[in-house]
């Protein structure tokens, strides 16, 4: 496969998988089923537990199986998890889809970027990852931007047509990348092709390595602040009362293109040592609390250069991570630092929660977003200061 096909596929794939026509009425939709606040924040709790509890098991997966057929069986359950919500338009139906979407993103999360290292190490061009993975996550955005953008209108008419389109959009990157990106012949089988055995190549490949380690401990950090923080966007511009609701969502959508565009270009950063990547990430987190205590009109914008710089730092963290990985086990340890977000995200999920309840959603996300600050000051002193390094 050329160059250009490669490149080509994989963006086109990674705008599918996000061509979800249900992402800005699924919450709506639910409430207008008959759910209440509390019914829908139990739901999001169920969505992240089960992510967390999938992420590392299905990583192991991804390094015992054919990954091409793991990736399109990723996007079935992803799938049928919105077509759960159209046949039981209820609380179980609801909880039973969102433990779908967890199982079908935990399945592509880890395996699919296995996939794309060892497809390109296999034609000597290992050093495209974060240029081919960084424009991939922004064409992520751009499927997401897009889907935010005609999903509401095509839910006037009713939620059967996005629930089915959310459900078949998943299915053609999953198709696009079984037909067009080659998969490498692996020694994997002659590992016993035993679950535990994975398991803890992929445990003991982690703690070998001082590198990974911290590598492992940012992209928990930053990443799952990020993650939190992306989910508190409308409460936050919301809580001043100047902006409606039609600002909120275009804020909103300049915002994810900020963190598209900090993805594209992240590969021009190409060999950051993780050290200056931990003063990237104070940065960012020093101009989103700067914001925060400012508020309105200044907090718009710099949420969008926090996200333009988290973007970038997503990329180089992914890069650095597969640059790094010498053993059969890419999915299962790309998966811990999944799972590792995961977790630090519960943990923030439910300590802004607690402080919203008794303050404002701008004090509860700053007290997150101050003591991230504090930790990404420690981690530029104890992160390596050379860069990872580069496997040509």
């Amino acid at each position: 496969m050329t160059n250009r096909h490669i490149e080509s596929v994989w963006l086109a794939q990674a705008f599918f998988h996000e061509l979800i026509l249900i992402y800005p009425v699924y919450a709506i939709m639910m409430l207008e089923a008959g759910l209440s606040g509390f019914n829908l924040s139990v739901l999001f709790i169920v969505w992240s537990l089960s992510s967390l509890l999938f992420e590392i098991p299905s990583g192991v997966i991804g390094d015992l199986v054919n990954r091409k057929v793991y990736v399109g069986l990723g996007a079935i359950i992803k799938g049928s998890g919105f077509l759960v919500w159209l046949l039981l338009p209820e609380f179980a139906g609801y909880a039973a889809g969102f433990l779908l979407w967890s199982l079908g993103s935990a399945v592509r999360s880890g395996t699919l970027q296995a996939l794309l290292n060892d497809a390109l190490a296999e034609q000597n061009r290992e050093l495209e990852f974060g240029r081919i993975y960084g424009r991939g996550k922004a064409m992520e955005s751009v499927g997401v931007l897009v889907a935010m953008g005609i999903g509401g209108f095509v839910a006037e008419t009713g939620y059967t047509l996005p629930l089915i389109l959310s459900a078949a959009a998943p299915l053609i990157g999953a198709m696009l990348v079984f037909l067009f990106i080659r998969e490498p012949d692996r020694a994997v089988e002659r590992i016993e092709g035993r679950f535990l055995t994975m398991l803890r190549i992929g445990r003991d490949n982690i703690l070998r390595s001082r590198m990974l380690i911290m590598i492992t401990v940012m992209m928990t950090l930053f990443l799952g602040v990020a993650g939190v923080v992306d989910e508190y966007i409308g409460p936050l511009l919301d809580e001043s009362g100047t902006l409606s609701l039609g600002s909120i969502g275009l804020i909103y959508g300049i915002v994810l293109g900020a963190r598209a565009v900090g993805a594209a270009l992240a590969h021009r950063m190409a060999g950051m040592a993780l050290r200056h990547i931990a003063l990237l990430g104070l940065f960012a987190h020093g101009v989103l609390l700067s914001g925060l205590v400012v508020g309105e009109p200044a907090l718009a914008l710099l949420c969008a250069c926090y996200f333009m710089a988290m973007g970038a730092v997503e990329v180089l963290l992914e890069t650095q991570l597969q640059n790094n990985i010498d053993s059969h086990a890419r999915a299962t340890i790309t998966s811990v630092a999944g799972a590792g977000m995961e977790a630090w995200s519960i943990l923030l999920f439910l300590l802004i929660g607690l402080i919203a309840d008794a303050t404002l959603w701008t004090v509860a996300v700053a007290w997150v977003v101050g003591g991230t600050v504090v930790i990404s000051v420690l981690l530029i002193y104890a992160a390596p200061p050379v860069a990872a390094r580069n496997r040509s």
